[in-house]
């Protein structure tokens, strides 16, 4: 069975990195598909061969956005799975290995999701912050899921499904939008945490993350409330409803504290049931990098996802509206 690697690069100089440990994987009858998505600052096919590395490029003549970039490298594929990606991400040597093997050892699976390692790619607070936070809530909360960074799938599967909603032009929405069509036709789709990939994160939240991260929010939460069928994944499990609850209540309560000490009190005790929530978390900040890296991850995880539930209710919000004018018309 022959696995197709897709990657989609828009000025992303790190795909480099990404290609060369896809090349360095143990042996797999793989591929390497790189499609360039009208980078306007690097020449990918230049960039690839300057360090020896064999992949087969395509060069789009615009930017169409990763939607349409990964559809059109499954296009070329000639394997019978196609594992996506991202370019600033690396996978390990036995990864490719891992993921072949669940497809051929059992002929019912359509798709596997890994998990990302707690070690990042870039040693920064912000990337060793989400390191280990995605990977204690893929650990921890994910129940379902399917992506575009870090999933395989049968190559069939992903045509019958039509692949990515090309109406996504940003990288956000589109992996999470088809993981719903996929969950909601019970698709098998296995949810490996023992197979593991690196990642890169932003270098800086409070510009980088906090448009990325809101617009993904929003957007996926969009997604979520106009789905017809309501089923559970990754980003809906029961413990994310939980965390995503005490975390709204506590900011609404401590804005309204103005209005009496009894509802700064009340925040307190639901950011208190919420600290005990993300207690396992917390530890794994002060296992991996010590008290004082923890003194500063604890509360700058309220914050990123006070921001990020807040955005999600913006993006619900407007979908509701929207349902409501298509009603009224």
């Amino acid at each position: 069975m022959k696995i197709s690697v897709v990657i989609a690069v828009y000025n992303d100089r790190e795909v480099v990195q990404c290609v060369r440990s896809v090349c360095a994987s143990d042996p797999v009858d793989c591929e390497v598909i790189v499609v360039d998505d009208g980078s306007s600052e690097i020449d990918v096919v230049n960039l690839l061969a300057a360090h020896h590395l064999e992949a087969r490029v395509f060069t789009l003549a615009e930017n169409r956005g990763p939607a349409y970039a990964r559809n059109f490298g499954v296009r070329q594929a000639s394997g019978d799975i196609i594992f996506f990606i991202d370019a600033d991400a690396e996978v390990y040597p036995d990864t490719l290995g891992g993921i072949l093997a669940h497809f051929t050892g059992d002929a019912s699976v359509d798709a596997v999701t890994i998990a990302w390692s707690d070690t990042p790619l870039v040693d920064n607070f912000f990337n060793k912050f989400k390191a280990v936070e995605t990977n204690y809530v893929i650990n921890e909360f994910w129940e379902k899921s399917f992506g575009s960074n870090g999933s395989a799938i049968k190559k069939q599967v992903f045509e019958a499904e039509g692949g990515f909603d090309e109406g996504f032009k940003s990288a956000h929405a589109e992996d999470f939008s088809l993981g719903l069509r996929l969950v909601a036709k019970e698709y098998n789709i296995v949810l490996d945490r023992a197979i593991l990939m690196k990642n890169a994160y932003l270098n800086n939240f409070f510009w980088q993350g906090l448009r990325k991260y809101c617009l993904r929010a929003f957007l996926r939460a969009q997604v979520m409330q106009q789905t017809a069928h309501k089923v559970t994944t990754s980003y809906n499990s029961r413990k994310f409803k939980i965390a995503y609850a005490l975390v709204l209540s506590t900011t609404a309560l401590l804005a309204a504290s103005f209005l009496g000490r009894e509802l700064a009190l009340l925040g307190l005790v639901v950011y208190a049931a919420f600290f005990a929530l993300n207690l396992g978390l917390y530890r794994r900040f002060f296992t991996k990098y010590g008290i004082a890296f923890s003194v500063r991850a604890v509360p700058f995880h309220f914050i990123y996802l006070a921001t990020v539930s807040w955005s999600g209710m913006a993006g619900l919000g407007c979908g509701m509206l929207r349902n409501l004018k298509i009603l009224n018309n």
